[in-house]
């Protein structure tokens, strides 16, 4: 083998290994910012909560005997809130699942990249590997044969006077 030829493949491993990395890099971030704006999402409903209690105090403080005023802004603050929850836990499970895409994805690419240089390999394999015993394993006939005889590894070594 060459110096060249050693170098390409040297070059498109570490590439293809650089390119593995940027992705898993790529994913984290993506879900380093899905947390963040899920923070976000979940101090402006806080605020927006804080501001609707607050309206609920105000209205009593000015008028304690409007009983129905001050029962209105109360439903609407247990409305609002109630909604800033399902939207909160609705945007959770959003970013839960591009998370989980985002993973597959990267895994899926490893996983090809994997098989892609094995085959590479086992094409680039000189012949005397190829016909090892390594194929009377992978043959899936159970008996470690690869010609489909019945015979196993203890019954090799027999001979007619020793069966008896």
């Amino acid at each position: 083998m060459s110096t060249t030829t050693r170098r390409t493949a040297a070059d498109r491993f570490f590439d293809s290994l650089i390119e593995r990395q940027a992705g898993l890099y790529d994913a984290a971030r993506s879900n380093s910012e899905r947390n963040h704006r899920f923070s976000r999402s979940l101090i402006e409903g806080a605020r927006a909560g804080s501001r609707d209690w607050a309206e609920v105090g105000r209205r009593w403080v000015t008028n304690p005997t409007d009983v129905i005023g001050i029962y209105e802004a109360m439903t609407e603050a247990v409305g609002n809130g109630q909604q800033r929850a399902l939207a909160l836990t609705r945007e959770w499970i959003e970013d839960i699942v591009e998370s989980q895409r985002e993973s597959r994805d990267v895994i899926r690419a490893g996983v090809g990249d994997v098989r892609e240089a094995l085959e590479q390999v086992q094409a680039n394999a000189p012949d005397f590997l190829r016909r090892s015993n390594w194929n009377r394993r992978s043959n899936g006939s159970g008996n470690g044969s690869s010609n489909g005889n019945s015979e196993t590894p203890k019954s090799r070594g027999r001979t007619a006077t020793s069966e008896k």
